[in-house]
């Protein structure tokens, strides 16, 4: 446990005088521990923590309803507008569609009131049918499907527990969806983890075939302790190839998460995704026996560094504020390395995603592991994104004289 006291203790003493985390508006709970596929890289079951096969399959019935009760609390006690329940697992839909009902029924119920409550879930699609897409709308559930780009590369890393590739089950799952959240005024969102072996092209191509509008990708989980087995100018070649084919499709209806959120930073913005910008938000992580953890992707950090000592059965949501992992994790901005603090850019990558930042020797008091490549990708927004407002001024005062 000598990472996880190296960790906490690295800052404790900064926690004191910090700003406060704002309030839990994001609750990811851990429906099911268990998954009906085996991705190599995955951060619940392959890689530092397995702290997954201590606690229930799938989350109990006084757990869920303890959790709504504190999720009640805490969204009357701040006056919240609006929160997302974001089921996940594993693999939500193990639990299956009663279970699944059940769940929906009792949030829906239970946080009636002046709180909107946006139901959402991550799901690998695989288990996908008409009947899912049904009690998807019946509870107004929004769905995110997770594919890792074309069949040959989907498949060397999303296998099943035979080792067999998962795409076309996947991209099965996800049409049917398409199908039936077009009736429902939206789409199913896509979910990637950024792969450089992926030519930018072919990645480019199957989000387009596939006539995805919401997609985002994620860096892989590794550490300064487990650096990324590539070449990191590989990582910065990629994103820069995919952002030039995104910003030059210049079609509105695709929606790239990733790197929208880092030109809104470049812009201003003082709201951020969790994985870059660094900008406080309100997320907690519930797993299945009703443990309040922090960011579930640090169990690819060190076993027990999720924990903070806290559940939804006997703890309000409150106490897990003031813990030190947790407040690191909803302000990374507010505890940069001196190097990060330093970097030119350091509002808009905020020192990268906490998990990347992690080292036994000095906790999360390092840049991340993906460095080189966030001042590339983002060096590269910035001067396509001066480049357009210079365009679009120059095209206002050719219009301005044109009037006088």
């Amino acid at each position: 446990m000598l990472g996880v006291d190296v960790a906490v203790k690295t800052f404790r003493d900064a926690c004191t005088t910090a700003p406060v985390v704002p309030p839990i508006s994001v609750f990811i709970v851990k429906l099911a521990e268990l998954c009906n596929i085996n991705c190599r890289y995955c951060y619940m079951y392959n890689l530092k923590d397995v702290s997954y096969l201590n606690r229930p399959k799938v989350m109990a019935a006084r757990t869920r309803d303890a959790l709504i009760a504190r999720i009640r609390e805490h969204a009357q006690e701040h006056k919240l507008a609006r929160i997302t329940l974001m089921l996940h697992g594993g693999e939500p839909l193990l639990a299956g569609k009663a279970y699944i009902e059940g769940w929906a029924a009792a949030a829906r119920s239970g946080l009636a009131g002046d709180t909107e409550v946006l139901l959402a879930m991550q799901t690998n699609g695989i288990l996908i049918d008409d009947e899912w897409c049904e009690i998807f709308g019946r509870h107004d559930i929004r769905l995110g499907v997770s594919i890792d780009g074309p069949r040959a590369y989907n498949d060397k890393y999303r296998v099943d527990h035979r080792g067999a590739g998962t795409f076309d089950l996947a991209v099965a799952g996800y049409r049917r969806l398409m199908r039936i959240e077009a009736g429902r005024g939206h789409k199913p969102a896509l979910l990637s983890v950024a792969n450089p072996e992926i030519p930018p092209r072919e990645m480019w191509n199957l989000w387009r075939s596939l006539e995805a509008r919401f997609v985002d990708f994620l860096l892989p989980h590794y550490t300064h302790d487990d650096p990324p087995p590539f070449d990191l100018r590989l990582l910065s070649d990629w994103m820069i190839a995919l952002f030039d084919l995104w910003w030059e499709h210049d079609d509105p209806e695709i929606e790239v998460r990733y790197f929208r959120n880092i030109i809104n930073l470049i812009l201003g913005s003082t709201f951020s995704m969790d994985y870059l910008g660094g900008k406080p938000t309100g997320i907690v992580v519930i797993e299945s026996d009703g443990a309040v953890t922090g960011y579930d992707t640090l169990r690819a950090c060190e076993e027990g560094l999720i924990e903070l000592g806290f559940n939804v059965r006997e703890n309000s949501l409150e106490s897990a504020r003031t813990h030190p992992i947790f407040r690191l994790c909803n302000h990374p901005g507010a505890f940069l390395s001196p190097t990060c603090a330093r970097c030119r850019v350091r509002d808009v990558c905020g020192g990268g995603f906490i998990t990347h930042r992690y080292s036994r020797e000095r906790g999360f008091n390092n840049p991340s592991v993906y460095c080189d490549s966030l001042l590339a990708i983002i060096s590269h927004i910035e001067r396509r994104v001066a480049a357009e407002l210079r365009q679009a001024e120059m095209a206002a005062d050719c219009i301005a004289l044109s009037r006088r």
